[in-house]
């Protein structure tokens, strides 16, 4: 840990997810451990709450390693990712970070449910967002398709944004889109098993495809695709999901490699609450390729948060001056 701070406080809490929300996001609470570094009156704060599926590590190994980092036993590189985010996050707004208003910043609208799910209130919220990102491969063929005709039926001025998960052949993905227009839809991210043929996908479809999992994988392989896709000039945007990825410092990083290739710089977080959200949005208005929608607009799959939600208006979400989370908690 950095010699300009006194010490580090951890707050773990649990946050329940909204009942409807539950499928997506794989639990029905969020097990969460708050980082507050402080000086004096100087105070930063992280989040830290690994997502099974995403992380691999665990809650209580993340606050292990962050009580090994805050005794100078490791730094941020030997800390597991969702550790060594909250971390960094905690040092950086220490030092000044989100400590001004920015933005405000462009979000996606997300919508994880089926047709039959989508009711005027959905309609009216889909409606005010340019992006609208939609999970696809969890269901048939036939539905996914009557859900994307109808959202693209009701979001006139929008574009789709169709997430897979790497859960598709090549031919299923393809099928699922096989007759809409392709000017529709802002980039497929990640939707394949084998995600050699993403670029194959691109040119067979003619809708751009965007790196989720691929940056998330650290492998020599997958540094390979990412040059090889570069160079088809078929990816639109890099998807960093921050907590996956580690510190402040290596997302700031792959948003820089993402530009020199051309491509976007989506942020995106794992469920984590409005703290998280109201962070990345500071870190999106920051960043030169950042201009496009992020993948914010997750606050209302929770119950509870820790700070006022972050929930986007017409669109945008504002960067006002970052909050404390759980303010009563720290006195």
């Amino acid at each position: 840990m950095s010699d300009d701070f006194a010490g580090v406080e951890i707050l773990r809490v649990s946050l329940p997810v909204r009942a409807a929300a539950r499928r997506i996001v794989g639990c029905s609470e969020r097990e969460i451990a708050f980082v507050r570094v402080f000086d004096g009156p100087h105070a930063g704060f992280g989040e830290c709450a690994p997502l099974a599926g995403l992380h691999r590590e665990r809650l209580d190994d993340a606050i292990e390693a962050i009580e090994r980092w805050s005794d100078g036993e490791i730094e941020f590189e030997e800390m597991p990712p969702s550790a060594a985010f909250a971390a960094s996050c905690a040092v950086e707004t220490a030092e000044g970070f989100g400590t001004r208003a920015a933005g405000p910043v462009a979000v996606a609208a997300f919508f994880s449910g089926g047709v039959d799910e989508i009711d005027d209130a959905v309609a009216h919220t889909l409606r005010a967002h340019r992006s609208v990102k939609l999970k696809i491969g969890r269901a048939s063929e036939e539905a996914d398709r009557a859900l994307i005709g109808r959202v693209l039926e009701l979001v006139p001025d929008a574009r789709l944004r169709l997430d897979g998960n790497r859960m598709l052949s090549e031919v299923e993905c393809a099928a699922r889109v096989h007759g809409f227009d392709a000017e529709r839809f802002e980039y497929l991210e990640d939707p394949l098993q084998d995600p050699s043929r993403l670029a194959a996908l691109s040119a067979r479809t003619g809708i751009a495809v965007a790196l989720d999992e691929t940056i998330v994988d650290t492998s020599p392989a997958a540094a390979a695709l990412r040059d090889e896709l570069a160079r088809a000039d078929c990816v639109a945007a890099w998807v960093l999901r921050l907590s996956a990825l580690g510190p402040l410092a290596r997302v700031r990083a792959l948003a820089h490699e993402a530009e020199a290739r051309g491509a976007h710089a989506v942020l995106s977080t794992a469920y984590e609450s409005s703290y998280a959200l109201r962070l990345a949005a500071h870190l999106a208005a920051s960043l030169p390729n950042g201009r496009c929608a992020h993948g914010l607009g997750t606050a209302s799959l929770l119950a509870e948060d820790s700070c006022a939600p972050a929930i986007p208006v017409a669109g945008f979400l504002s960067c006002e001056p970052l909050p404390a989370p759980f303010l009563e908690a720290w006195s």
